[in-house]
């Protein structure tokens, strides 16, 4: 194996060049994050949960300025995990987050009619000085773990060529002790091998291999030859194993984030990657919601429900709920129901043909209504219940054709990493029936890469507009 060189202005080699007896650094737990943002959102708003305790007559105000504060906040991305942490980074932001956690009390004041006294003129001042005060704590506690830590991160680099390697030596050179480079992933060349200061562990296709054996807790993107986007799509197939990703940005215009939240690690400027997918709290949130609205909505549209299957009975026959197999998140197999429209010669064609919709002999005036205004859909409220699918979500397609896409459209098998969908993103868009399978691909990939609870209530807003009119959805 490469050993670490000792020019290294004296500091000691890296422990993943040691003998493969050596013991390596313990890992971060996996619940460091959580904990982390848990004592920032305590940092922020232990001064008006205080003072709702002590005075509880105006404790709705004070709890409502605090849910303000901890959303705004949120929403600036002041509990993200940086390397870089100064309370004075965060103050136009937290600022920020003061004025519209207070305008959110005076809506408060408004619909209660509760009287503020002085409150107005110390809570504004109160809130930003505490919140400073908490935070700098934070800080100077956290600096101290990490002069105290032995290696608690793992770090791996994914580049090629002089920018790779340059990497590879600030972070060498400068990294606190919590952070251990282990290597680099990317071109294996004889040049890369030479000229670098840590072992080059494999191409970009060792990535995921590379990651588990060296038990690497987060990764750099520093290549042009491989996208962000691949990069948390490879790394996203680890499940539920925790990677931070980070991409150093390409030139001054992707420097700041958006949030105004700027990060550096070794004097090397980098942006956080989201892995995409829906997880975490709001996925939680996310199930909450699909389970009342799925429920409710089998209650209140009873009636419809009903006039449809006599409807159907009618026209079809028997067998008016038509299941068929299909594929949901993770590749899972489940059993998806719709209102019979139209009947397949056999089971067979029902699973392997295209669209037995355009044999119009097979389709009565009942099939071909409730296909175009989007009802046959509607007994998938009972796989949303039962957890199978969501609201919003890339619509689920049959074995035969997920096998047959994802030899053919790399990035087709990504759309599992959702829950499949009653509606999606590519369906608003248009991209159902025969439409491009690598179209609908790209539209459900940015949905979930993007997800968020607002982004699935826009689209559930945008499924009304096209069902009334007929458009898709």
């Amino acid at each position: 194996m490469h050993r670490l060189t000792s020019h290294a202005r004296g500091r000691p080699a890296s422990p993943l060049a040691v003998s493969d007896g050596a013991t390596r650094p313990v890992r971060q737990p996996a619940h460091h994050r959580s904990r982390s943002a848990l004592l920032l959102l305590l940092a922020d708003l232990w001064l008006p949960l205080l003072v709702a305790a002590l005075d509880p007559d105006r404790a709705s105000i004070l709890l409502a300025v605090a849910a303000g504060l901890a959303l705004a906040h949120h929403s600036a991305g002041l509990y993200r995990r940086r390397f870089v942490e100064d309370v004075l980074d965060d103050l136009p932001q937290m600022i920020l987050g003061v004025l519209a956690s207070l305008g959110l009390g005076a809506l408060v004041v408004i619909v209660t009619h509760e009287p503020l006294t002085s409150y107005p003129v110390l809570l504004g001042p109160g809130l930003l000085v505490s919140s400073l005060v908490g935070r700098q704590t934070v800080y100077w506690h956290r600096r101290r773990r990490r002069r105290a830590s032995d290696g608690s991160q793992r770090l791996l680099i994914v580049g090629d060529g002089d920018g790779g390697v340059s990497l590879a030596r600030a972070l060498l050179y400068h990294c606190g002790p919590d952070i251990v480079p282990v290597g680099i992933v990317g071109s294996a060349g004889s040049e890369m091998h030479d000229a670098s200061p840590l072992p080059v562990l494999g191409g970009h296709d060792d990535l995921l291999e590379v990651i588990t054996s060296q038990e690497v807790t987060m990764a750099i993107l520093s290549s042009t030859s491989l996208t962000e986007w691949r990069l948390t799509d490879t790394v996203s197939r680890l499940g539920p194993r925790s990677v931070d990703l980070y991409t150093v940005p390409v030139g001054y215009s992707l420097w700041r984030h958006p949030s105004g939240v700027t990060d550096s690690i070794a004097g090397v400027p980098i942006i956080a990657l989201n892995l995409g997918g829906v997880c975490g709290h709001t996925a939680r949130v996310k199930r909450a919601v699909d389970v009342v609205v799925s429920a409710l909505a089998l209650v209140l549209l009873s009636p419809l429900l009903l006039a449809i299957a006599i409807a159907v009975r009618m026209e079809t026959g028997p067998g008016v709920i038509f299941r068929q197999e299909r594929i949901g998140r993770g590749g899972h197999p489940f059993t998806l129901y719709k209102f019979t429209s139209l009947i397949p010669a056999d089971d067979e064609e029902a699973a392997t043909r295209w669209t037995v919709a355009g044999d119009h002999d097979a389709v009565g005036p009942v099939g071909r209504f409730i296909r175009a205004t989007s009802l046959d859909e509607l007994p998938q409220l009972v796989n949303i219940l039962r957890g199978e699918m969501s609201l919003v979500g890339p619509r689920p397609e049959r074995p035969y054709f997920v096998e047959q896409y994802r030899a053919v459209y790399p990035t087709y098998d990504s759309r599992h990493r959702a829950p499949a969908g009653l509606t999606g993103h590519a369906a608003v868009n248009g991209l159902r029936g025969d439409t491009s399978i690598e179209e609908r691909a790209r539209f459900d990939n940015r949905y979930i890469d993007t997800w968020s609870l607002w982004g699935d209530a826009k689209i559930l807003l945008r499924t009304v507009g096209c069902v009334v009119r007929r458009r898709g959805g």
